[in-house]
């Protein structure tokens, strides 16, 4: 069963510096506390990564699955998972767009599939708690200094 969110949130800093922060994938660790290992497994002409392995605490158990990647520069990243690691499917995207207060509106979408039993409540549960993170812990890595 797929459970689909998607949520914004304001932040103060430019889309450029936003898309630096998503795309430094090795980092994710330091403000997604989530996330317990990134391995990036490429990158493209551009230096940025094109897939990447995560180990990821999923408060029921720990997963891992590879992601790849699609770029907009600086507007949007998107990614899919994998076929076989530990869930069925990932797929999500940041993008951003300039708001009236100068700061940047960070649109954060996902849809997940473990491929094994979750009872509907906490798959819920368990998307909006990555989505609270993937936003929150963006916002505060951008605005920190």
């Amino acid at each position: 069963m797929a459970h689909h969110g998607i949520s914004t949130i304001d932040v103060d800093a430019s889309a450029e510096t936003l898309f630096a922060i998503v795309t430094d994938l090795e980092s994710y660790p330091e403000w997604l506390t989530d996330v317990k290992e990134v391995e990036v497994l490429g990158h493209d002409a551009d230096g940025l990564p094109t897939a990447s392995t995560m180990r990821v605490d999923v408060t029921i158990k720990e997963v891992t699955y590879t992601l790849d990647y699609e770029y907009d520069a600086p507007n949007r990243v998107a990614w899919t998972s994998r076929p076989g690691g530990d869930v069925k499917l990932i797929e999500g995207s940041y993008e951003f767009a300039v708001n009236d207060h100068g700061g940047t509106t960070v649109t954060y979408s996902l849809a997940m599939d473990p491929g094994f039993p979750v009872p509907g409540f906490l798959l819920k549960r368990a998307a909006k708690h990555v989505t609270a993170q993937a936003l929150t812990g963006l916002k505060a890595r951008a605005e920190e200094g």
